[in-house]
């Protein structure tokens, strides 16, 4: 292999931020970032506390991971998560003494951050619980019993727990669901808003439901039905309704999250989100280690007249004002080619704290004055180690697919080169996430190293509104594979890529429409299919969210067969002829490794070159969130396929 001027290793001289919190009053924020030191294989998750007028700041000291910092009422003390080996504890720091104190045992298992009851005396918190069961045998009775990231879950359960600050004495809350996730007190502190799924398998995201429950009595009220997906809820500030970002009697496979309005007993539903602003949350496809972040930071209610959203449009992700009452008004509060990722609003101190990423750089903290709209910048993570980089520049690209529909896209290339270039089309995954100003490190790495990246949000892509989504719904390998095409056709005709020296490379379903491509096209050298879904049939069987593609297509494979075999690669393997490598994790249950290995077998068969990389400890997402060694590996092996092929 050639010199390089960037390598997959320099990954690790990155920071990341996770998430931040504003004190009550807004004078001091806690924020997370996680970093991997030299000479350590160890990824660090530190807490940094930082007075906003003196800028004085210090460390947490926690020897393990931290996360989910929230401060009390009094704002002297916050609690937060500590992992250390197999154990997940709730910590309380106080900053007066600089102390750190345990707050529930050793052996539990905390699932997410706590929330405070508003007087600060009690905590609210998930733990995560597995039944043992015999290491000999395992017994399977449930339809899905397993999930990617947490193995097996029919034996496993997320519960509501209470904790006595002062005291550390425990009391289990008998919520009802099998899952009960992100608890909130009400403003009264008598009733605990929380989200839950009667199963703890599958894909609970799409099964959430929102709960009351009244912690004193138990009573529980069940506030959405099966009608709703919901991705969030919070209490309005008077804690007579609650507000709810997700859909109601969608007919997407994973619906669009909108902005609502619903009474504590779930009546009177009232939709808030216009079409600017009918796509919320962060649906960038990065490779950044803060997936978590960035999907469950939607909103956040600062007062009954209004929320503050993290907002997906096109390509950027935007902090939107959105009214809860009266006519309905969806304010941008930012702009600019960027994604920005809401963390957190104080009213009383008219401060807005939320996370910043482009093209060119991972998430920085931003703190923005909501009354006048001044903006200021908190820090500069990684401005020294991308400095020593090489200069990249993007292109905007706007064209049109076969039937005439109307597409964006970008090239990444280096800031010193000329066109026409070896190029590599990016297609993202999901299909509902989204292309863009947001960073990710391998589009950095093969632009550094002399590539044009190109990448494009076709049609299924969030951010361009229902009727966008819904035009791949149930049709993917044919209606996607145009846009791809033109994607292509648009960068060559701006004389950035070279037409005699593409290369093709999607994860998820990005692998699934590369597969695609790869079985429909020969235009391309080389491609390279990552966490992909080739079979659908097998998919529908053995993945962990089945009914995603009931939902998708129509039906199961025993109903619509013809379905699932036309539209799976598969089933079109014989026709590939170009050098195809498969990138998969071990333990993706997801997309099982089953499905780049029968694809793999098939191209064999076709006399097709190919190779397989299995990486160890790597679900799904684990190209991003996964052990270092598996990052790292992803992006060797993405540059040298394409270093050899190219």
């Amino acid at each position: 292999m050639r010199k390089l001027s960037l390598h997959p290793g320099d990954l690790f001289a990155l920071k990341f931020l996770h998430e931040a919190k504003l004190s009550p009053g807004g004078g001091r924020i806690a924020y997370v970032i996680s970093r991997t030191p030299e000479k350590t294989a160890e990824e660090l998750f530190e807490i940094a506390v930082r007075d906003i007028e003196t800028g004085a700041e210090h460390t947490v000291p926690h020897p393990g991971r931290a996360s989910g910092p929230r401060w009390a009422p009094d704002g002297r003390r916050f609690a937060f998560v500590g992992v250390a080996g197999a154990s997940s504890r709730i910590f309380l720091y106080n900053l007066d003494t600089r102390r750190l104190s345990a707050l529930t045992p050793e052996q539990y298992f905390v699932h997410g951050p706590p929330a405070w009851s508003p007087d600060g005396r009690t905590l609210v918190y998930a733990v995560l619980r597995r039944v043992p069961e015999d290491a000999a045998q395992s017994r399977k009775t449930t339809r899905v019993f397993r999930a990617d990231g947490l193995g097996a879950t029919d034996r496993l359960e997320v519960l509501l727990q209470q904790v006595d600050v002062e005291s550390a004495m425990v009391r289990s809350l008998q919520a009802g669901p099998a899952v009960a996730v992100r608890p909130a007190f009400s403003p009264c502190g008598n009733r605990i808003l929380f989200l839950g799924s009667s199963v703890a398998a599958g894909y609970p995201p799409l099964s959430l439901k929102a709960y009351v429950l009244d912690p004193r009595d138990g009573t529980l009220v069940e506030v959405t039905d099966d009608r709703w997906h919901v991705a969030a809820a919070a209490w309005s500030a008077c804690g007579e309704s609650i507000v709810i970002a997700g859909d109601r009697d969608s007919a997407l496979a994973v619906p669009t999250p909108r902005l609502w309005v619903v009474q504590a007993d779930g009546s009177n539903p009232v939709c808030r989100s216009d079409s600017a602003s009918s796509c919320l949350g962060v649906h960038a496809h990065h490779d950044m280690p803060t997936w978590r972040t960035s999907q469950s930071e939607l909103f956040y209610v600062a007062e009954d007249a209004c929320a503050y959203a993290t907002v997906t449009q096109g390509g950027c992700a935007q902090i939107c004002r959105i009214a809860l009452q009266g006519p309905i008004r969806c304010e941008p509060l930012t702009a600019g080619a960027r994604t920005c990722v809401i963390f957190d609003v104080d009213q009383k101190a008219s401060r807005l704290l939320y996370g910043v990423s482009d093209v060119h750089k991972p998430w920085d903290l931003f703190s923005m004055d909501v009354g006048t709209g001044a903006e200021v910048s908190l820090t500069n993570l990684n401005d020294t180690v991308l400095s020593k980089w090489p200069k990249l520049k993007t292109q905007h690209l706007a064209f049109r697919s076969d039937d005439g529909l109307a597409l964006e896209g970008w090239c990444l290339t280096r800031a010193d080169t000329v066109g026409p270039l070896p190029a590599v089309l990016f297609i993202h995954g999901g299909p509902e996430l989204v292309s863009g100003h947001a960073f990710r490190f391998d589009f950095h790495l093969l632009a550094a190293n002399g590539y044009a990246v190109v990448f494009s949000n076709f049609r299924g892509s969030s951010g361009y509104g229902t009727a966008f989504r819904e035009a791949l719904h149930g049709n993917w390998g044919p209606s996607g594979f145009p846009d791809h095409m033109a994607a292509a056709d648009a960068a060559i005709a701006c004389a950035i890529a070279d037409p005699s020296r593409l290369g093709l490379w999607g994860p998820s379903h990005g692998g699934y429409a590369t597969a695609w491509a790869a079985c429909h096209s020969d235009r391309f050298r080389a491609v390279v299919v990552e966490s992909a879904v080739t079979n659908l049939t097998t998919l529908y069987y053995l993945t962990d969210m089945p009914d995603i593609f009931v939902r998708e297509f129509g039906g199961r494979p025993d109903q619509i067969p013809e379905v699932y075999q036309a539209l799976s690669p598969l089933t079109h393997a014989a026709r590939c002829r170009t050098p195809t490598l498969m990138i998969h994790g071990v333990e993706d249950l997801r997309c099982p490794i089953s499905e780049a290995e029968q694809f793999y077998r098939a191209l064999h068969d076709a006399g097709c070159r190919t190779e397989l990389v299995r990486i160890a400890g790597m679900s799904h997402m684990g190209d991003s969130v996964g052990p270092l060694s598996a990052r790292l590996t992803q992006n060797e092996a993405l540059l040298e396929w394409f270093e050899r092929h190219l």
